[in-house]
Protein backbone atom coordinates (compact mmCIF):
# COMPACT_ATOMS: atom_id res chain seq x y z
CA UNK A 1 0.00 0.00 0.00
CA UNK A 2 1.43 3.42 -0.95
CA UNK A 3 2.44 5.76 1.84
CA UNK A 4 1.00 8.33 1.92
CA UNK A 5 -2.21 7.05 0.39
CA UNK A 6 -3.10 8.77 -2.94
CA UNK A 7 -5.33 11.85 -2.78
CA UNK A 8 -7.51 13.26 -5.57
CA UNK A 9 -8.19 16.66 -4.00
CA UNK A 10 -6.92 18.12 -0.74
CA UNK A 11 -7.83 21.21 1.25
CA UNK A 12 -4.78 23.34 1.94
CA UNK A 13 -4.37 24.49 5.53
CA UNK A 14 -5.42 28.15 5.95
CA UNK A 15 -2.90 28.55 8.77
CA UNK A 16 -0.05 27.17 6.66
CA UNK A 17 -1.04 29.50 3.83
CA UNK A 18 -1.04 32.45 6.23
CA UNK A 19 2.33 31.48 7.68
CA UNK A 20 4.27 30.33 4.64
CA UNK A 21 2.66 31.60 1.44
CA UNK A 22 0.72 34.83 1.88
CA UNK A 23 3.60 36.91 3.31
CA UNK A 24 5.37 36.43 -0.02
CA UNK A 25 2.60 38.32 -1.81
CA UNK A 26 3.66 41.44 0.09
CA UNK A 27 0.23 42.67 1.09
CA UNK A 28 1.27 43.32 4.67
CA UNK A 29 0.80 41.38 7.87
CA UNK A 30 -1.89 38.71 7.66
CA UNK A 31 -4.59 38.95 10.31
CA UNK A 32 -6.75 36.07 9.10
CA UNK A 33 -6.93 33.44 6.35
CA UNK A 34 -10.01 31.25 6.19
CA UNK A 35 -11.30 28.66 3.79
CA UNK A 36 -14.10 30.50 1.98
CA UNK A 37 -15.54 28.11 -0.59
CA UNK A 38 -14.88 25.04 -2.68
CA UNK A 39 -16.05 24.28 -6.20
CA UNK A 40 -14.13 24.46 -9.43
CA UNK A 41 -11.24 25.70 -7.29
CA UNK A 42 -10.70 26.36 -3.58
CA UNK A 43 -11.01 29.96 -2.40
CA UNK A 44 -9.64 31.49 0.79
CA UNK A 45 -10.58 34.88 2.20
CA UNK A 46 -7.56 36.78 3.42
CA UNK A 47 -7.75 39.81 5.71
CA UNK A 48 -4.64 41.85 6.44
CA UNK A 49 -3.79 43.63 9.66
CA UNK A 50 -4.62 46.93 7.95
CA UNK A 51 -8.14 45.67 7.18
CA UNK A 52 -7.79 44.99 3.45
CA UNK A 53 -9.44 41.87 2.03
CA UNK A 54 -8.06 39.62 -0.69
CA UNK A 55 -9.07 36.24 -2.11
CA UNK A 56 -6.59 33.43 -2.62
CA UNK A 57 -7.46 30.83 -5.22
CA UNK A 58 -5.95 27.35 -5.09
CA UNK A 59 -6.49 25.85 -8.55
CA UNK A 60 -7.40 22.17 -8.71
CA UNK A 61 -4.85 20.12 -10.62
CA UNK A 62 -7.41 18.36 -12.82
CA UNK A 63 -9.28 21.58 -13.65
CA UNK A 64 -6.76 24.11 -14.95
CA UNK A 65 -3.27 23.77 -16.41
CA UNK A 66 -0.57 26.34 -15.74
CA UNK A 67 -0.94 27.85 -19.27
CA UNK A 68 -4.71 28.14 -18.63
CA UNK A 69 -3.98 30.03 -15.41
CA UNK A 70 -1.36 32.31 -16.95
CA UNK A 71 -3.78 33.21 -19.73
CA UNK A 72 -6.45 34.17 -17.18
CA UNK A 73 -3.94 36.29 -15.25
CA UNK A 74 -2.95 38.00 -18.51
CA UNK A 75 -6.61 38.89 -19.09
CA UNK A 76 -6.89 40.54 -15.67
CA UNK A 77 -3.65 42.44 -16.09
CA UNK A 78 -4.83 43.63 -19.50
CA UNK A 79 -8.08 44.90 -17.99
CA UNK A 80 -6.11 46.68 -15.28
CA UNK A 81 -3.91 48.33 -17.91
CA UNK A 82 -6.90 49.66 -19.87
CA UNK A 83 -8.75 50.80 -16.74
CA UNK A 84 -11.64 48.34 -16.75
CA UNK A 85 -12.86 47.47 -13.24
CA UNK A 86 -12.04 43.84 -12.49
CA UNK A 87 -10.37 41.97 -9.65
CA UNK A 88 -6.61 42.26 -9.99
CA UNK A 89 -3.95 39.61 -9.39
CA UNK A 90 -1.31 40.46 -6.79
CA UNK A 91 2.34 39.75 -7.71
CA UNK A 92 4.33 37.18 -5.78
CA UNK A 93 7.83 37.88 -4.48
CA UNK A 94 9.45 36.73 -7.74
CA UNK A 95 7.31 39.09 -9.81
CA UNK A 96 5.07 36.33 -11.14
CA UNK A 97 1.34 36.48 -10.40
CA UNK A 98 1.16 32.95 -9.03
CA UNK A 99 3.08 30.49 -6.90
CA UNK A 100 3.01 26.73 -6.45
CA UNK A 101 2.79 24.38 -3.48
CA UNK A 102 3.43 20.60 -3.26
CA UNK A 103 -0.02 19.34 -2.25
CA UNK A 104 -0.61 15.63 -1.54
CA UNK A 105 -2.25 15.12 -4.95
CA UNK A 106 0.48 17.00 -6.81
CA UNK A 107 1.61 20.52 -7.61
CA UNK A 108 -1.09 23.16 -7.08
CA UNK A 109 -0.96 26.73 -8.28
CA UNK A 110 -2.13 29.69 -6.20
CA UNK A 111 -3.06 33.25 -7.15
CA UNK A 112 -4.11 36.13 -4.93
CA UNK A 113 -6.75 38.64 -6.10
CA UNK A 114 -7.94 42.00 -4.86
CA UNK A 115 -11.47 42.26 -3.53
CA UNK A 116 -14.09 43.85 -5.77
CA UNK A 117 -15.50 46.84 -3.86
CA UNK A 118 -19.13 46.85 -2.76
CA UNK A 119 -21.77 44.16 -2.55
CA UNK A 120 -22.67 41.54 -5.14
CA UNK A 121 -25.17 42.58 -7.80
CA UNK A 122 -28.75 42.14 -6.60
CA UNK A 123 -32.01 42.24 -8.55
CA UNK A 124 -34.23 42.55 -5.50
CA UNK A 125 -34.91 46.23 -6.21
CA UNK A 126 -35.29 47.85 -9.64
CA UNK A 127 -34.34 44.68 -11.58
CA UNK A 128 -34.81 46.39 -14.95
CA UNK A 129 -32.37 49.20 -14.09
CA UNK A 130 -29.89 46.73 -12.64
CA UNK A 131 -30.05 44.49 -15.72
CA UNK A 132 -29.58 47.46 -18.02
CA UNK A 133 -26.53 48.63 -16.06
CA UNK A 134 -25.15 45.11 -16.13
CA UNK A 135 -25.61 44.95 -19.91
CA UNK A 136 -23.75 48.23 -20.30
CA UNK A 137 -20.90 46.91 -18.17
CA UNK A 138 -20.66 43.67 -20.18
CA UNK A 139 -20.45 45.71 -23.39
CA UNK A 140 -17.72 47.86 -21.83
CA UNK A 141 -15.84 44.69 -20.89
CA UNK A 142 -16.00 43.43 -24.46
CA UNK A 143 -14.70 46.78 -25.70
CA UNK A 144 -11.87 46.69 -23.16
CA UNK A 145 -10.89 43.18 -24.29
CA UNK A 146 -10.73 43.95 -28.00
CA UNK A 147 -6.95 44.42 -27.98
CA UNK A 148 -6.16 41.51 -25.69
CA UNK A 149 -3.73 38.77 -26.57
CA UNK A 150 -1.65 36.30 -24.59
CA UNK A 151 1.28 34.03 -25.46
CA UNK A 152 -0.24 31.27 -23.31
CA UNK A 153 -2.57 28.54 -24.55
CA UNK A 154 -6.03 28.13 -23.01
CA UNK A 155 -9.14 26.12 -23.83
CA UNK A 156 -11.52 27.82 -26.26
CA UNK A 157 -15.25 28.38 -25.95
CA UNK A 158 -16.09 26.70 -29.24
CA UNK A 159 -18.59 24.12 -30.45
CA UNK A 160 -16.34 21.26 -29.37
CA UNK A 161 -16.11 22.75 -25.86
CA UNK A 162 -19.87 23.13 -25.46
CA UNK A 163 -21.10 20.00 -27.22
CA UNK A 164 -18.46 17.31 -27.76
CA UNK A 165 -16.70 17.53 -24.40
CA UNK A 166 -19.97 17.94 -22.53
CA UNK A 167 -21.49 14.87 -24.17
CA UNK A 168 -18.37 12.84 -23.42
CA UNK A 169 -18.63 13.77 -19.73
CA UNK A 170 -22.39 13.20 -19.48
CA UNK A 171 -22.59 9.83 -21.24
CA UNK A 172 -21.39 7.59 -18.34
CA UNK A 173 -24.10 9.04 -16.11
CA UNK A 174 -26.95 8.44 -18.58
CA UNK A 175 -26.08 4.90 -19.67
CA UNK A 176 -28.88 3.57 -17.50
CA UNK A 177 -31.35 5.96 -19.17
CA UNK A 178 -30.97 5.01 -22.86
CA UNK A 179 -34.02 6.97 -24.05
CA UNK A 180 -32.72 10.16 -22.43
CA UNK A 181 -29.23 9.58 -23.82
CA UNK A 182 -30.64 9.08 -27.31
CA UNK A 183 -32.65 12.28 -26.93
CA UNK A 184 -29.56 14.18 -25.80
CA UNK A 185 -27.52 12.88 -28.74
CA UNK A 186 -30.20 14.01 -31.19
CA UNK A 187 -30.48 17.42 -29.58
CA UNK A 188 -26.70 17.86 -29.60
CA UNK A 189 -26.54 17.13 -33.32
CA UNK A 190 -29.44 19.49 -34.04
CA UNK A 191 -27.75 22.21 -32.04
CA UNK A 192 -24.41 21.63 -33.74
CA UNK A 193 -26.01 21.87 -37.17
CA UNK A 194 -27.92 25.02 -36.30
CA UNK A 195 -24.70 26.68 -35.13
CA UNK A 196 -22.81 25.57 -38.25
CA UNK A 197 -25.63 26.83 -40.47
CA UNK A 198 -25.68 30.34 -38.96
CA UNK A 199 -22.77 30.21 -39.89
CA UNK A 200 -20.76 30.16 -36.66
CA UNK A 201 -17.74 31.32 -38.64
CA UNK A 202 -19.50 34.67 -39.12
CA UNK A 203 -20.01 35.31 -35.41
CA UNK A 204 -17.91 37.81 -33.50
CA UNK A 205 -15.18 36.20 -31.44
CA UNK A 206 -12.90 37.42 -28.69
CA UNK A 207 -12.20 36.75 -25.05
CA UNK A 208 -15.39 36.00 -23.11
CA UNK A 209 -15.84 35.98 -19.34
CA UNK A 210 -17.77 32.74 -19.74
CA UNK A 211 -19.96 32.99 -16.64
CA UNK A 212 -21.85 36.31 -16.80
CA UNK A 213 -25.02 35.05 -15.19
CA UNK A 214 -25.92 38.53 -14.03
CA UNK A 215 -23.61 38.20 -11.06
CA UNK A 216 -19.85 37.76 -10.55
CA UNK A 217 -19.66 41.51 -10.04
CA UNK A 218 -19.82 43.77 -7.01
CA UNK A 219 -21.42 47.21 -7.06
CA UNK A 220 -19.71 50.11 -5.30
CA UNK A 221 -21.58 52.86 -3.46
CA UNK A 222 -21.18 54.96 -6.62
CA UNK A 223 -22.84 52.25 -8.74
CA UNK A 224 -19.66 51.01 -10.47
CA UNK A 225 -19.55 47.29 -11.27
CA UNK A 226 -16.28 45.42 -10.69
CA UNK A 227 -16.14 41.92 -12.17
CA UNK A 228 -14.35 38.87 -10.83
CA UNK A 229 -14.02 35.10 -11.31
CA UNK A 230 -12.86 34.77 -14.92
CA UNK A 231 -12.06 31.07 -14.36
CA UNK A 232 -14.55 29.85 -17.00
CA UNK A 233 -13.49 32.41 -19.59
CA UNK A 234 -11.68 31.88 -22.84
CA UNK A 235 -11.53 32.90 -26.47
CA UNK A 236 -14.88 32.23 -28.08
CA UNK A 237 -18.18 33.53 -29.34
CA UNK A 238 -19.21 36.83 -27.79
CA UNK A 239 -22.86 35.80 -28.17
CA UNK A 240 -22.20 33.15 -25.55
CA UNK A 241 -21.49 35.80 -22.88
CA UNK A 242 -24.93 37.25 -23.56
CA UNK A 243 -26.53 33.80 -23.66
CA UNK A 244 -25.31 32.97 -20.16
CA UNK A 245 -27.23 35.97 -18.83
CA UNK A 246 -30.41 34.81 -20.60
CA UNK A 247 -29.84 31.24 -19.37
CA UNK A 248 -29.72 32.47 -15.77
CA UNK A 249 -32.82 34.60 -16.32
CA UNK A 250 -34.63 31.43 -17.37
CA UNK A 251 -33.45 29.57 -14.27
CA UNK A 252 -34.75 32.37 -12.04
CA UNK A 253 -37.97 33.01 -13.99
CA UNK A 254 -36.74 36.54 -14.64
CA UNK A 255 -36.64 36.76 -18.44
CA UNK A 256 -39.41 39.36 -18.69
CA UNK A 257 -37.84 41.60 -16.06
CA UNK A 258 -34.18 41.39 -17.03
CA UNK A 259 -33.47 40.24 -20.58
CA UNK A 260 -34.78 43.19 -22.62
CA UNK A 261 -33.16 45.81 -20.30
CA UNK A 262 -29.88 43.89 -20.40
CA UNK A 263 -29.94 43.80 -24.18
CA UNK A 264 -30.85 47.49 -24.30
CA UNK A 265 -27.92 48.37 -22.05
CA UNK A 266 -25.54 46.34 -24.19
CA UNK A 267 -26.75 47.91 -27.44
CA UNK A 268 -26.52 51.41 -25.97
CA UNK A 269 -22.85 50.83 -25.34
CA UNK A 270 -21.67 48.55 -28.12
CA UNK A 271 -22.97 47.36 -31.47
CA UNK A 272 -24.58 43.91 -31.53
CA UNK A 273 -24.73 42.36 -34.97
CA UNK A 274 -27.91 40.66 -36.10
CA UNK A 275 -26.19 37.30 -36.61
CA UNK A 276 -24.77 37.37 -33.07
CA UNK A 277 -28.20 38.16 -31.64
CA UNK A 278 -29.68 35.24 -33.57
CA UNK A 279 -27.02 32.99 -32.05
CA UNK A 280 -27.87 33.83 -28.44
CA UNK A 281 -30.79 31.34 -28.07
CA UNK A 282 -28.63 28.58 -29.55
CA UNK A 283 -25.91 29.26 -27.02
CA UNK A 284 -28.52 29.14 -24.24
CA UNK A 285 -29.06 25.51 -25.25
CA UNK A 286 -25.29 25.03 -25.39
CA UNK A 287 -25.06 26.41 -21.85
CA UNK A 288 -27.52 23.79 -20.59
CA UNK A 289 -25.34 21.08 -22.10
CA UNK A 290 -22.16 22.63 -20.72
CA UNK A 291 -23.73 22.88 -17.26
CA UNK A 292 -24.44 19.14 -17.13
CA UNK A 293 -21.07 18.43 -18.70
CA UNK A 294 -19.10 20.41 -16.17
CA UNK A 295 -20.96 18.83 -13.25
CA UNK A 296 -20.29 15.30 -14.50
CA UNK A 297 -16.68 16.20 -15.36
CA UNK A 298 -16.01 17.26 -11.78
CA UNK A 299 -17.92 14.44 -10.08
CA UNK A 300 -14.70 12.51 -9.22
CA UNK A 301 -13.75 15.38 -6.89
CA UNK A 302 -17.20 16.61 -5.87
CA UNK A 303 -18.88 13.23 -5.44
CA UNK A 304 -21.57 11.56 -7.51
CA UNK A 305 -24.38 11.76 -4.98
CA UNK A 306 -25.94 14.88 -6.47
CA UNK A 307 -26.04 13.35 -9.97
CA UNK A 308 -29.19 11.46 -9.11
CA UNK A 309 -32.53 10.92 -10.81
CA UNK A 310 -33.90 14.27 -9.62
CA UNK A 311 -30.85 16.08 -11.00
CA UNK A 312 -31.19 14.68 -14.51
CA UNK A 313 -34.98 14.89 -14.49
CA UNK A 314 -34.73 18.61 -13.71
CA UNK A 315 -31.91 19.41 -16.13
CA UNK A 316 -33.43 17.45 -19.00
CA UNK A 317 -36.81 19.08 -18.40
CA UNK A 318 -35.21 22.52 -18.66
CA UNK A 319 -33.30 21.51 -21.76
CA UNK A 320 -36.43 20.13 -23.43
CA UNK A 321 -38.18 23.44 -22.79
CA UNK A 322 -35.24 25.36 -24.24
CA UNK A 323 -35.42 23.11 -27.30
CA UNK A 324 -39.10 23.98 -27.73
CA UNK A 325 -38.39 27.69 -27.31
CA UNK A 326 -35.24 27.97 -29.41
CA UNK A 327 -34.69 24.96 -31.69
CA UNK A 328 -38.16 24.05 -32.91
CA UNK A 329 -38.63 26.93 -35.34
Amino acid sequence: MPNPFPVTASTLSPQALADDILPNFRVGAIARCEFYSGGFNDTYRVVTASGNTFYLRAYRIHWRTLPDILYELDVLNHLKAVGFPAAQPVPYRDGQFYCEVPAPEGKRYLALFTEAPGDEVSYDHEPEATARRYGQAVAQMHIALEGFNSPHQRFQLDIEHFIDRSMMNIEPYLRHRPDDWTYLQQLAETLRQRLVDLPASGLEQGFCHGDLQGYHANVSAEGRLTFYDFDCGGFGYRAYDLAVFLWCCRLQDAVSARWAPFLQGYRETRALHELDERAVPLFVCARYLWHMGVHTQNAPDWGVGFLNKAYFDDHLKRLRQAEVDYLSA
